[in-house]
């Protein structure tokens, strides 16, 4: 494996783990699945830190001297952040439309609109950014398992 590829499988752990941690903090746990958190919290807890410490040990054992990126690398990174720009945009305009939603049809009704508050809208703007960073590192793993 290349270095780009282990740092994406980092990159797509430490996001996961970020994002599990910040739903189950602010959301909570669902009531309608069994109360599993306690065995995700140490799974996800673990994911974490694996993923910092091989960032860490990468950023060390590397050398100045050598090459980080070929053209094949930049092709593929271009290829992760086009996907990633897509989702994200298309994540902003389903907000977007939904705070338009939600002015049309008044503050009133919040069970059905789930960025009716201005809170709700912060959350989902934090878990689009790292579900986006989410999409690009999988797109990139998914060009480089292709290209073997």
């Amino acid at each position: 494996m290349s270095k780009q590829e282990i740092l994406s499988w980092t990159s797509i752990g430490f996001s996961l783990s970020v994002v599990f941690f910040y739903v189950l903090f602010v959301f909570g746990w669902p009531d309608a699945i069994p109360d599993y958190s306690d065995r995700f919290v140490k799974i996800f807890f673990n994911v974490f830190w694996i993923a910092i410490i091989v960032e860490f040990i990468i950023e060390l054992t590397e050398s100045k001297n050598q090459i980080n990126k070929d053209e094949r690398d930049e092709k593929i990174e271009a290829i992760g952040h086009k996907r990633a720009y897509s989702f994200l945009i298309f994540a902003i305009v389903v907000i977007l439309f939904q705070v338009l939603l939600s002015n049309f049809i008044g503050v009133g009704d919040n069970r059905y609109l789930l960025l009716g508050q201005p809170n709700m809208i912060f959350h989902a703007l934090f878990l689009v950014l790292f579900s986006a960073s989410i999409v690009k590192r999988a797109s990139m793993l998914y060009y480089y398992r292709k290209s073997y």
